[in-house]
């Protein structure tokens, strides 16, 4: 898991030069096309098979293949705008999934009332994969946009906000079993893995609950804190049974050592207690 990052990166970078070949099948705007239209096309396939697995293995759409984010990423490290960590504004991404999926399924039922469509077709095809005059202008102004929004509001600030597909994903990975996972023995407290964070998860806060497992349903799963952790405290693991998983770190490591710092026997009761609830 220490080269995660690596392999995070070349993923992405793959896939960011390979979107213009197949814009209209991991382009997820493009399912709205595919329910205008009633069809089953292969963005809804691969995009729907990412939102499903997003439960077990979190965000990994977000943070493996989408160009959008990337573009983020690689602006980012320029950003005008340097904040601290926010969570996402719950309305806004309400009511642009809302809108996305409210105005696809009134041209659906357009169609049907018309009779343009008589039934949902499976056509992973339909959505040609020709990077025509419209497609390049739309990734052209989808990567300025991104670039843009990281070099303003600072990291995947727009996916965290705006992005359909990242609420959506968010929502599965509340229940992620996949997940970074501190070794309370070995952190310091440095904050270089809050810096360092692609999203800029507050990493440490995790901490406070003595249990090291980063359960923020934000995390791409990139290794981006696995690969910044000079004492190694951090990776990225399966955790089936998060309250199990707390319950034996308490039973195996004493609290005061796995925090790094003197805490008397009567606050050690207390907090162990606390964590247990």
């Amino acid at each position: 898991m220490t080269k995660l990052f690596t392999y995070n990166s070349l993923t992405r970078m793959a896939f960011l030069m390979l979107t213009p070949v197949f814009f209209r099948a991991l382009g997820f705007a493009f399912i709205w096309h595919s329910i205008y239209w009633g069809v089953i096309t292969w963005v809804a396939i691969i995009w729907g098979c990412l939102i499903l697995i997003s439960p077990l293995v979190g965000k990994v759409g977000c943070g493996w293949v989408c160009f959008f984010g990337t573009w983020q990423d690689l602006s980012s490290q320029r950003s005008v705008l340097k904040t601290s960590w926010h969570k996402p504004i719950t309305w806004t991404r309400i009511t642009i999934i809302v809108a996305f999926f409210a105005t696809s399924l009134i041209f659906f039922f357009i169609h049907v009332h018309s009779g343009m469509i008589r039934c949902i077709r499976f056509d992973p095809g339909f959505l040609n994969m020709n990077f025509d005059d419209h497609c390049k202008h739309v990734w052209v102004y989808d990567s300025a946009g991104a670039i843009l929004f990281g070099l303003l509001l600072d990291k995947r600030w727009f996916c965290r906000n705006l992005c359909f597909m990242g609420g959506i994903c968010a929502a599965g990975a509340k229940f992620s079993r996949l997940i970074p996972v501190v070794d309370t023995a070995k952190c310091n407290y440095c904050g270089k893995c809050d810096r360092d964070c692609l999203l800029k998860i507050p990493i440490t806060r995790y901490m406070a609950k003595n249990d090291g497992m980063v359960t923020n349903p934000e995390c791409i799963v990139c290794g981006k804190c696995v690969e910044s952790c000079y004492r190694k405290a951090i990776s990225i693991e399966f955790v089936w049974n998060r309250k199990e998983y707390r319950v034996n770190l308490l039973h195996d490591v004493p609290l005061s050592k796995r925090t790094g710092f003197g805490v008397s026997p009567v606050a050690e009761k207390r907090q162990t207690a606390a964590c247990l609830k």
